[in-house]
């Protein structure tokens, strides 16, 4: 479990009732109430090497903008319609392909406390939306990594729970899920995980639990009533890949009910050249971004297309092998092509994709009511 050295406070965020909350669980840690948070943000960015410096900090301060975006896809590979919430920035853990590395200049773990104005954001954008939609948090910083902490769960849970046509995705690596699990699940609530091959974990996401353990932690959670999802991203590619994520597969399906998950997605190791000498610089023993790679429509540098229609192929048919075609499973940021090819599927566009993903849980919801009732 995750416990910071010290915790920055902006003096303008002492009063919320969030940052209370966060004191009194971090009691033992010692806090320094700051003026300038710039100027704490400068000092730590001086450090070596400032993001896992920065990891042994918590800055509290307020969303200055908004919480709400639309998740991030370039125009020329197909999105799906999701949207996210940044309540956080950065985590306690520490993955050698992580995007933040490069792309925050603040470096600190970051909670926003001001929940009234996330709550205002979030009534304005949902009033504003007619058709069903998926929104999370995970984006910026892991679902559950400070949830021990902050028990955001708990209000972004209750906050949504009567919210129509909305499916709310909390996405994790991590098994702190003791919050949740005291917390009546909602049939629009899905707790997702992030998934990989034992050897990718070990060698590329420090700091995480066991591919094992989090499974284990995804079955407590769905016999306790929660849709789960699952996401293999990013798939990585080396020799003797598919047996590795074919046992993660074979652990999943064994331990999940399958007519509980939601949807399972992959995407293919990507990341923008000024990425590369971070994970060099950080990371000196990873071998991951030593491959064949390109430079994407996007200006990320992905595998080649035949490696990525390879992965794609033999991941999704080890999928249906166990029979569970039935569960949607979409790639994540890839081009009409390589959805053809690699999946065997055409969407012509983000609502195809969105309407897809949602059209069977809102039967699947409809449905769990109906038994309820009765």
């Amino acid at each position: 479990m995750y416990y910071p050295q010290k915790v920055f406070v902006d003096r303008q965020s002492l009063d919320f009732p969030l940052t209370q909350r966060i004191l009194k669980n971090l009691s033992h840690v010692p806090v320094e109430v700051i003026e300038d948070i710039q100027e704490s943000i400068e000092e730590a960015k001086i450090a070596r090497n400032s993001v896992g410096e920065g990891k042994k900090f918590i800055l509290v301060t307020q969303q200055k903008g908004y919480f709400v975006k639309p998740c991030p896809c370039t125009p020329r590979y197909i999105g799906c319609n999701y949207y996210i919430i940044n309540t956080d920035l950065h985590c306690p853990m520490d993955c050698s392909y992580c995007i933040l590395q490069s792309y925050l200049k603040n470096p600190l773990i970051t909670v926003f406390v001001n929940d009234q104005d996330l709550w205002k954001q979030l009534d304005h954008f949902l009033c504003q939306k007619r058709s069903t939609l998926r929104i999370g948090t995970g984006e910026l910083g892991d679902s559950l990594a400070l949830d021990h902490i902050t028990e955001r769960s708990r209000d972004l849970i209750s906050y949504f729970a009567d919210k129509m046509n909305v499916f709310f995705e909390l996405k994790t690596k991590t098994t702190n899920i003791e919050n949740i699990m005291e917390v009546d699940p909602p049939e629009n609530v899905i707790i997702a995980w992030s998934l990989n091959a034992n050897k990718i974990v070990l060698s590329e996401e420090k700091n995480t639990p066991d591919v094992r353990e989090r499974i284990a932690a995804a079955r407590l959670v769905s016999e306790r009533g929660y849709k789960t999802a699952f996401h293999f991203d990013p798939l990585v590619h080396y020799p003797g890949f598919g047996e590795d994520y074919a046992d993660v597969i074979d652990c999943l399906f064994s331990s999940i009910d399958p007519e509980r998950i939601a949807w399972i997605s992959l995407g293919s190791l990507r990341f923008p050249q000024e990425l590369e000498p971070v994970i060099q610089a950080r990371f000196p023993h990873s071998k991951i971004i030593y491959d064949e790679f390109i430079r994407g429509k996007d200006g990320k540098l992905r595998y080649f297309k035949p490696l990525r229609i390879r992965l794609y192929r033999e991941i999704s048919q080890c999928i249906r092998e166990k029979g569970e075609d039935k569960i949607p499973l979409y790639l994540c940021m890839e081009t009409r092509e390589i959805w053809r090819e690699g999946l065997k599927k055409t969407p012509r566009g983000k609502i195809d994709i969105e309407k897809y993903l949602t059209l069977p849980l809102s039967v699947m919801s409809k449905a769990d009511c109906w038994r309820k009732s009765g």
